[in-house]
């Protein structure tokens, strides 16, 4: 078992520090660690997660319960058929050269297509695109729109998000229609004038942003003493968007300087 140990071939990969940050800020101990090691065994995998794979992960960390996994699994991964891929991954492993397909005869499909194609994208543009003002062609169509909003998801998945997208939209919400920036030019921003404006956090803003979670599930009725409770909660009864509604509301102020930033670009 030993020999085995020292003679396996090493993996690596980018962990992008303030990136993980966000992405768990919510999480508690158990969901971080659920969290890592899926990103570490699909890199091992490279890039899908079979049914097989989960089962392994499951056996060596006995200590984290298989609904800390499903939660994980629930928001950060996308399932495609018999397994689960995550984006953020499939991009790390392509510039690695370490990507391999999921499908053992290879095929013509590829992540972009399986983006393209899959339910949960689709919905996001939509939602986007909805959020657009209907005239003045600041929307998209869903054949041309979809394929853009893939790409960059691909090539930028620490910023290029849904709920970034959202918020950028929304920054606008206060002007006359005419001034929207097309749907297609924030797509198209390569160089990321609008969704690389995004802030870090403050400690602050942290505390309040958590605290108007807690406000938003006390409302409703909800009581809990743990950070895993609360994230029960919110995942059992379906609450994920309300509370990215909560959150993106929250930092509504914070918002405007994107306006300023659009108005100084053009």
């Amino acid at each position: 078992m030993t020999n085995k140990r020292i003679n396996q071939k090493p993996f690596y990969y980018n962990h992008v520090i303030d990136s993980f940050i966000v992405d768990t800020m919510h999480l508690d101990i158990p969901h971080k660690y659920a969290y890592l090691t899926l990103i570490w065994e699909a890199h091992k995998q490279r890039g899908n997660l079979t049914q097989k794979s989960l089962e392994a992960i499951y056996v060596r960390n006995k200590d984290i319960p298989l609904s800390t996994y499903t939660n994980i699994l629930n928001e950060f991964w996308d399932k495609e058929d018999d397994s689960y891929t995550n984006s953020r991954v499939t991009v790390d492993l392509q510039q690695t050269k370490q990507h391999r397909d999921s499908s053992s005869k290879g095929g013509n499909s590829n992540s972009l297509q399986k983006m393209v194609s899959s339910d949960k994208r689709i919905d996001e543009f939509r939602q986007l695109n909805k959020m657009m003002p209907p005239k003045h062609n600041k929307r998209l169509s869903e054949a041309e729109g979809l394929e853009l909003y893939c790409k960059q998801l691909l090539a930028n998945p620490d910023k290029f998000t849904f709920n970034r997208l959202k918020e950028i939209i929304l920054s606008f919400k206060d002007n006359d229609p005419q001034y929207y920036p097309a749907l297609g030019v924030i797509f198209r921003d390569t160089q990321g004038r609008f969704w690389k404006l995004e802030q870090e956090l403050t400690s602050d803003q942290k505390m309040d942003r958590s605290k108007a979670i807690d406000q938003f599930l006390q409302e409703k009725g909800y009581t809990w003493e743990t950070n895993e409770e609360r994230w029960k909660i919110i995942s059992d009864n379906n609450l994920k968007s309300e509370v990215a509604d909560v959150c993106l509301h929250n930092s509504d102020s914070t918002l405007k300087s994107t306006n300023s930033t659009y108005a100084n670009i053009k």
